[in-house]
């Protein structure tokens, strides 16, 4: 290795490199990585290409440098190996270090996948240059890398907070909309059953008239997390809009969809919250109607929520706090707390 015109140590403020070498020569490694930590880089050494291969996948290194020829492993197989990792994973700065120098072998090493190429005896100074580069670009990508990260997480976000109601954090129309067409296609392609529960709070403007819209405001979340905590963990559960909610039950019937729902039901009446004095009831209930989707049933989506709407009626023209079917029967109130 020829002695350097000038050497100087990475400066302090510069983020330093993990370089992996390769070489299976005792001599010439030891002196490589000599010159590797005094430029102000980290180094880990292998003997040949494949425990360099078998240390990179461990730990992956922003630079290589490798010999041509090794046992087990030649430099060629061992950069190929690292360009065929997902695209996706930090990209690694691969470097020859080999005593080949005729033009042949440097380009198959550059359709191999290598970003440069140094001849034996290495220059200190050309080192360190390769280096430089290798640090410039490892930078740039992980300013890019990390832009990118930030990007997706605010993407992320975005993508979450158009599809919850703010008030409630429940999933909103719209994750609604794009549930249900999924939905659909399962009912027509695999014939599973679904019920729909409509769940309304009962007179909830004589509560909001009352105590305030702040206080309902505090009902409706109170609420919609009662309701989506007594549900099963399959369950769907969306602000349908205003006091309404809907619960999307897969694998259920109309008689097992309606006796999870009265469940479900009497755990708000048991939440105990005063209502207003105007109301027919003395704490704040729901009711609920039940519509089934299978393959058997016509009308499609639009048609299905029809008729869970047109259950819910039901269950208010009997009195309220109830959970009613479409098929016209309706489960028994428990006892009214008081």
């Amino acid at each position: 290795m020829t002695q350097p015109t000038l050497i100087a140590p990475t400066p302090a403020t510069e983020e330093g490199l993990k370089v992996l070498i390769a070489e299976d020569d005792a001599d010439s490694r030891q002196g490589l990585e000599l010159a590797v930590r005094l430029l102000g880089h980290s180094c880990a050494v292998a003997c040949d290409g494949l425990e360099a291969w078998e240390m990179h996948q461990a730990d992956r290194a922003d630079v290589v440098l490798a010999d041509w020829s090794m046992p087990r492993l030649d430099g060629i197989g061992l950069c190929q190996r690292i360009r065929s990792i997902d695209s996706n994973v930090a990209y690694t700065h691969f470097v020859f270090v080999t005593g080949i120098s005729d033009k042949a072998h440097f380009i198959e090493a550059m359709h191999a996948g290598a970003d440069d190429y140094l001849t034996k005896p290495v220059d200190l100074d050309n080192l360190r240059a390769r280096l430089e580069v290798a640090r410039r670009a490892v930078t740039i990508q992980r300013q890019g890398d990390a832009k990118h990260s930030a990007l997706r997480r605010k993407s992320d976000r975005d993508f979450r907070a158009a599809r919850t109601d703010p008030l409630t954090a429940m999933s909103n129309r719209l994750e609604l909309t794009e549930n249900l067409e999924v939905l659909a296609s399962r009912v027509d392609r695999y014939g599973h059953p679904y019920s729909a529960a409509l769940c309304d709070i009962d007179s909830f403007k004589a509560y909001n008239d009352c105590f305030g819209h702040l206080a309902g405001d505090d009902v409706l979340r109170r609420v919609a997390h009662t309701i989506h905590a007594g549900l099963r963990r399959g369950d769907g559960f969306y602000r349908f809009g205003g006091e309404e909610f809907l619960a999307i039950l897969p694998e259920q019937s109309l008689a097992e969809s309606a006796a999870g729902m009265n469940r479900v039901r009497h755990e708000v009446e048991e939440l105990r919250i005063i209502h207003a004095p105007q109301a027919s009831m003395p704490f704040v209930t729901i009711s609920v109607g039940i519509a089934e989707l299978n393959s058997n049933s016509t009308g499609g989506i639009e048609d299905w929520l029809r008729r869970a709407d047109t259950a819910l009626y039901l269950a208010k023209a009997l009195g309220r706090n109830r959970v009613a079917t479409e098929e016209g029967g309706a489960e028994a109130t428990l006892p009214r707390l008081r």
